[in-house]
């Protein structure tokens, strides 16, 4: 059987010529940091199929309709609301978004009339004989229990001066634009009464109004409970209570069993604030609202809401129904033929909502226990994740102990991983190294006590620097030295093969390595955006800047245990030295503009709300990738990262380390998208691991059709060296 060591030698290859083997695993500048890094990639792993089987329990899926874009929709295709109601049910619909109404809104219903003052004479019982001059509006309604709600909340919103006066079946009220738009009478309970008749569940939703308590607050409390709903969505630019009362809001939410919705590149005043008072009692919310609806293919929506409930966890889909649809023509055999519709506009907004309730309950893979299909039914809050979990397990009293073993355990990696790039650019003696290895220990010990800003701190570090252990030990440096090469007279497919192999082992370390940013931040918190991974660009730009500085001074394991660091700093800063001393000329300005313009627009990219717009045509590409391969796999992998590998080793061949640089720098960039898919916490965990590996299948097949046209048709017309010269002499040789 073969040792651990001979393991590592028959994986990576012969580092030096000769047959010698110096594994840089093993070597005391290296070995403490590989120790640690494997411990913690190990229990990383634990916890990321942990979370995995989490997330495949987490699948209760809401599809959300607007009680008025039903009304609208009902009044114009000249049908019953409650037909329609039940029709939508069918298809998928399981919740209907009640407004908390004010006298505006249920005038605009027909459910109340306002007559001022000057025509309140025609109005049985509306007389203004006794009532002061400053009430200019009488409210009546045939509905006598909704006058009396009414008057009730009124009565409780306003001073003495303004209060309601009632007379007969209705009650005068003073010239108020807050009295008319601004003060909540609670749900309309007709509206209420039809939703529950046809099925459906109610979502509330409730404003932020102007002069509001806490005793308005506990009254609209009360006025949610009442109807049932347990879910809430805040209307408007700002959460309830904003912003005084937003801890208190959070708190009567959490003791009625209300669920905070947090709604996606919503821009709401104090969501953030908001979502961390929930105590995971909160769902994420998808909508596509107003213009921008308008102004999107229908099929581009249902893509988009279903990407939303697969891939960011989103538990309640708020559809807005189509009001541009005007019905599918069949074409018409003649041109004096009739025009006859295939589906009316309504039966298109049936078909709508048909389509995303059948494509999020879709079954993504034929194996059921690596990702189950989302169900249609309430709302699925998070709940207080993994605590819940582990007060489950191994009870309350010991829940804090097993979270602080699995943050401590993936911050064992953190500290190696810190330590491998500390070892590779400095020179330390064995007692420094042992004592900042201690050192390391103590902080991720105190660290590990807050899943916070401890657990962000550790994944910070580790997301910084686990890219660039990836890359230093995945083989890429190996190539450059000429340490690694293919079999002599190589084909450009076995060129681009034996690329492939090393940009596979380079990205699944980065993809392993990266479980330890998973255990660190495996918290509701993250999974709902209430928290977010801190300095996320940083753990981008680092790798970009160090690697390929790296390259430049030669800075790799096998050389630094042979000569120290201190050589390849030298050569390094030498390199930028000698660059910087060349005279400005129009082509270095020119590219220098060129990369600094490349380099904002990927920085500028990350995240979904990056506000960078994408075009027509990228969307397109990426609606077929999510059809083909399940997930769409990161485009910034495939179409640049995976092949700028594999071109980057065809031309290390080649003697061309100039350009060879350049496109280590693209490389860097995939592998750094792949840890930074594994940032994304809202994302589940099956579809980062499964779009990285598409990553690598597809890149790779990318990356070898650019090696077979640069091998065949580019290297041999500008005149680059053999790739296999018989008389090459490796460095130090």
């Amino acid at each position: 059987m073969l040792t651990a060591r001979k393991r590592c030698a028959k994986i990576w290859g012969n580092f030096l010529p000769q047959g010698a083997v110096l594994n840089t695993f093993s070597h005391p500048r290296f070995r403490i940091g590989w120790i640690l890094l494997v411990l913690g990639i190990l229990s990383s792993t634990f916890w990321t199929l942990f979370r995995w089987n989490w997330e495949n329990r987490y699948t209760q899926t809401q599809i959300t309709l607007d009680i008025d874009d039903t009304k609208s929709l009902a009044d114009a295709y000249e049908m019953p609301q409650e037909k329609l109601l039940r029709d939508f049910h069918a298809k998928g619909a399981r919740s209907l978004a009640i407004y908390n109404q004010n006298l505006t809104t249920l005038r605009d219903n027909g459910r109340i009339a306002i007559t001022p003052r000057e025509a309140a004479g025609s109005v049985a019982g509306a007389s203004s004989a006794r009532v002061p001059a400053n009430y200019r509006f009488f409210v009546s309604s045939n509905d006598a229990a909704l006058i009396g709600q009414i008057l009730g909340r009124i009565s409780a919103a306003t001073g003495a001066q303004n209060q309601p006066l009632r007379v007969g079946n209705g009650f005068w009220i003073p010239a108020s634009r807050q009295l008319l738009g601004d003060v909540a009478v609670g749900f309309d309970p007709q509206q209420i009464a039809l939703a529950k008749s046809t099925g459906y569940t109610v979502t509330a939703r409730v404003s932020n109004s102007l002069n509001f308590s806490q005793e308005r607050l506990e009254e609209l409390i009360f006025d949610v409970k009442s109807t049932g709903a347990k879910i809430v969505l805040f209307s408007e630019d700002e959460v309830l209570g904003y912003e005084t009362l937003i801890s208190n809001t959070a708190r009567l939410m959490r003791e009625n069993g209300l669920i905070f919705s947090n709604i996606e590149f919503s821009k709401q005043r104090g969501a953030a604030d908001f979502a961390k008072n929930t105590e995971g009692l909160l769902v994420r919310v998808h909508s596509v609202q107003g213009d921008e609806a308008s102004r999107t293919k229908p099929e581009m929506m249902i893509d988009r809401f279903v990407r939303a409930a697969k891939e960011r966890n989103m538990r309640v889909l708020y559809v807005r129904l189509l009001r541009q649809q005007k019905g599918e023509p069949v074409e018409a055999k003649s041109p004096d033929a009739p025009i006859k519709l295939e589906k009316s506009p309504y039966e298109q907004n049936l078909h709508f909502i048909e389509e995303i309730s059948a494509e999020i309950t879709r079954q993504p893979l034929p194996i059921a226990a690596l990702r189950t299909p989302l169900e249609l039914g309430n709302g699925q809050p998070f709940g207080d994740y993994p605590m819940n979990q582990f007060a489950a397990t191994v009870g309350e009293s010991n829940a804090k102990w097993l979270r602080f073993l699995m943050l401590f355990g993936a911050g064992l990696g953190v500290v190696g991983s810190v330590s491998l790039v500390l070892n590779l650019f400095f020179d330390w003696s064995d007692s420094a190294r042992r004592n900042w290895i201690l050192l390391g220990l103590l902080i991720v010990f105190g660290l590990s006590f807050s899943a916070g800003i401890g657990a962000k701190i550790m994944a910070l570090m580790g997301g910084a620097t686990l890219t660039i252990v990836a890359v230093m030990w995945g083989g890429l440096p190996l190539v450059w030295d000429r340490l690694k090469t293919p079999v002599q007279g190589a084909t450009p497919l076995q060129i681009a093969w034996f690329g492939f192999k090393i940009m596979a082992l380079t990205t699944l370390l980065t993809l392993f390595a990266s479980f330890l940013v998973v255990a660190l931040l495996n918290n509701w918190r993250y999974m709902s955006k209430a928290d977010e991974f801190l300095g996320e660009k940083m753990t981008q730009f680092l790798p970009l800047l160090l690697i390929p500085l790296a390259f430049l001074g030669e800075i790799f394991p096998h050389r630094v245990m042979q000569n120290g660091a201190k050589p390849s700093r030298q050569l390094a800063f030498a390199r930028v030295h000698r660059a910087l001393d060349r005279p400005f000329t129009a082509k270095i300005a020119l590219m220098t503009f060129v990369g600094l313009l490349v380099v904002y627009v990927w920085m500028a990219r990350f995240g979904n709300d990056s506000g960078m717009t994408i075009s027509s045509f990228e969307l397109s590409l990426r609606a077929t990738l999510e059809k083909v391969f399940v997930t769409r796999p990161r485009t910034k992998e495939i179409f640049l990262g995976m092949p700028a590998f594999l071109l980057a080793i065809a031309l290390m061949l080649r003697g061309q380390k100039l350009i060879a640089l350049g496109a280590v720098a693209a490389a860097v960039i995939g592998q750094t998208d792949v840890l930074n898919s594994m940032c994304h916490i809202h994302t589940p965990v099956f579809y980062c691991i499964w779009r990285s590996l598409m990553g690598i299948l597809i890149g790779g097949a990318v990356g070898a059709v650019a090696v077979v046209i640069f091998e065949k048709w580019v290297a041999p017309r500008v005149g680059f060296l053999n790739p296999n010269p018989s008389n090459f002499i490796p460095p130090g040789g």
